[in-house]
C-alpha cells in the first residue's frame, strides 16, 4: 500500500511536481517515439518492424502509467485539500490542475503510441 499523503509538506516543489512529473512522462515518450520511428525509417536493416513496435509499445505502457500514477497522487492530494475544506486557493488550483493536465496527458500518451502499434512504422511517418 502507499502511504497517505500528508498536507504538512507543502510547497511550491510539491505542488509543482504534479505538473511536471506528467508533461516529462510526455515529453519522453514524444521524443523516443518519433526519434526511433525516424532512425527505423532511415535505417530499416537496424532492427525489425515488431522489435519497434515493442519497443514503441513499452516506452508508451511506462509513460501512460507514470501519468496515471501522478494524476492518482494529484487526485488524491486534491480530495484530502478539499475534505479538509483547505482556504489555500493556490493547492487547491495547482492540484485540479494536475489533476486535468495529468489525465489529459495520460490520453495523449496513449494516441501517440497508438498508431505506431497498428500501422507501419514508416507509412505513417511519411516516409
Amino acid at each position: 500500500m502507499t502511504k497517505p499523503v500528508s498536507l504538512n509538506r507543502v510547497g511550491s516543489g510539491y505542488l509543482w511536481r504534479f505538473w511536471f512529473i506528467a508533461i516529462a512522462a510526455w515529453a519522453l515518450q514524444l521524443f523516443i517515439c518519433y526519434a526511433l520511428v525516424e532512425w527505423h525509417c532511415a535505417r530499416p536493416s537496424t532492427f525489425s518492424e515488431q522489435t519497434l513496435q515493442r519497443i514503441v509499445g513499452i516506452v508508451t505502457a511506462v509513460c501512460f502509467v507514470a501519468a496515471l500514477v501522478n494524476l492518482r497522487y494529484a487526485f488524491r492530494y486534491y480530495r484530502q485539500l478539499k475534505k479538509q475544506k483547505s482556504s489555500q486557493s493556490r493547492e487547491i488550483f495547482m492540484s485540479s490542475g494536475a489533476c486535468i493536465m495529468s489525465g489529459f496527458l495520460a490520453a495523449v500518451i496513449l494516441m501517440q503510441g497508438w498508431p505506431t502499434l497498428l500501422l507501419a512504422a514508416c507509412s505513417s511517418a511519411g516516409g
